[in-house]
Formats: structure tokens, C-alpha cells, sequence
């Protein structure tokens, strides 16, 4: 699922962010396992700058607290919470 961005909006993040891989970047990140972001666009198959992109947009839109550990080499969570994908009823 591609996610529809008005075009301030796609100017700012990219066009056509995919959805499945805003889920993988939460996932990657909250199971400590995201690495670096080279790492990770490799792993998602993407662009480091769509990763970024990705990042900015999560950071932004959905307030998602991320940061990124030089030492340890991986983005974090900076904060207690989670985002959710799915629907649960």
C-alpha cells in the first residue's frame, strides 16, 4: 500500500512512501535491530535518502521519538510507547 502525500507533503518526504516499509523501519528499530541506516536501506531495499525520508516523515507526522545511537551504531526509540499498524478490535 503506497500512502497518498498532498504535494507540500511528498515535496518534504518523498513520493510514494510504501506503507509495509514504514512498518519494517518501526519493527527494525524496536527490536534494536535497525543498525546503520545503510544497513538498514540495504535490508529494506531501498535508498539511504528514502530511508531518511522515512524517517523524517515518522518523526514528523507520527511523532515518533527516534534517535540514533552512534556508539552502538542503530536508531532507538528515546521513550516509552509504540506505534500500531494493524487493527485490533
Amino acid at each position: 500500500m503506497v500512502i497518498n502525500l498532498n504535494t507540500e507533503t511528498q515535496f518534504q518526504y518523498g513520493v510514494g512512501m510504501d506503507i509495509k516499509k514504514i512498518i519494517k523501519v518501526n519493527e527494525l528499530i524496536a527490536s534494536g535491530r535497525s543498525g546503520t541506516p545503510r544497513y538498514m536501506a540495504d535490508k529494506l531495499g531501498i535508498s539511504e535518502r528514502m530511508l531518511f525520508h522515512i524517517i523524517k516523515f515518522m518523526k514528523d507526522e507520527l511523532h515518533a521519538p527516534i534517535k540514533y545511537d552512534r556508539n552502538k551504531m542503530r536508531y532507538y526509540f528515546d521513550g516509552h510507547g509504540s506505534l500500531n499498524f494493524t487493527w485490533h478490535p
